[in-house]
């Protein structure tokens, strides 16, 4: 009976996994929590003509990726 519950539970988890894709903003929203996230985490900054960069370039970074990975 155990078996027989645990297939059932797999197979509902399958079903709700092959349901429709995500909304292309809900998509791109999460993408940016991701990478605001990322950039506060582990910032990278432009060096300018002073040699202080003040601008963190890690969530331009990680935005470029998250639009290149889903193109692919």
């Amino acid at each position: 009976m155990l078996k027989l519950t645990m297939a059932g539970l797999a197979g509902l988890c399958l079903a709700a996994c092959a349901s429709q894709p995500l909304d292309h903003d809900l998509l791109r929203l999460h993408a940016e929590r991701n990478c605001r996230v990322r950039a506060a985490v582990s910032p990278a900054y432009a060096v300018d003509s002073t040699g202080i960069g003040l601008r963190n370039v890690a969530f331009d970074r990680c935005m470029r990726a998250a639009e290149i990975a889903k193109a692919r």
